[in-house]
């Protein structure tokens, strides 16, 4: 089975996709990780010398790599369910997770990573509260998708337990 976890930056994807992989002997993947392998450089520096939307179309290519892989869990970055058909292919070969986070949460544990995050780079806490508002509008469409909605102030392992459950 494929596993996609999806959610805004900052929601614990990575963190939990690691937990959720080693302890049901599934593989783990981060897509970020896997972009900046397959271009030789770092996310920000995509961004900064190519753009947002050379970086789109590489992480969708490398997204639709997954398709044909199996057993594992892949962390997605925060945009990628709005870009192309990417949510519906992500739906359609796996299951797909959504992790949610208050923007309280999200500002205190962003505002620790800006220079590493090339969207947040060079906001103040206060704009970044309201960038992190107006994308999350933007963005609730595309999150509202998944075929699970985790709140993670109450993750735990056995929420992807249950999940594995129905679908061996």
């Amino acid at each position: 089975m494929r596993y996609f976890l999806i959610g805004f930056m900052g929601t614990g994807k990575s963190y939990w996709g690691r937990l959720w992989a080693e302890a049901n002997d599934l593989l783990f993947y981060d897509l970020d990780e896997e972009i900046e392998k397959s271009e030789g450089i770092k996310i920000s520096q995509i961004f900064d010398s190519k753009g947002e939307a050379y970086f789109r179309k590489k992480e969708k290519e490398v997204l639709y790599s997954f398709f044909k892989k199996d057993k594992y869990i892949l962390s997605c970055g925060g945009g990628t369910p709005c870009f192309f058909d990417n949510m519906d292919k992500m739906n359609q070969n796996g299951i797909t997770i959504f992790l949610k986070t208050n923007i309280d949460e999200l500002v205190k544990r962003l505002s620790l990573e800006k220079e590493t995050r090339p969207l947040i780079k060079g906001l103040t806490d206060h704009t970044l509260k309201d960038y992190i508002g107006e994308k999350l509008n933007d963005r609730e469409l595309f999150y509202q998708k998944a075929v699970y909605h985790f709140n993670t102030a109450y993750l735990s392992n056995d929420n992807f337990k249950k999940i594995i459950r129905q679908y061996a």
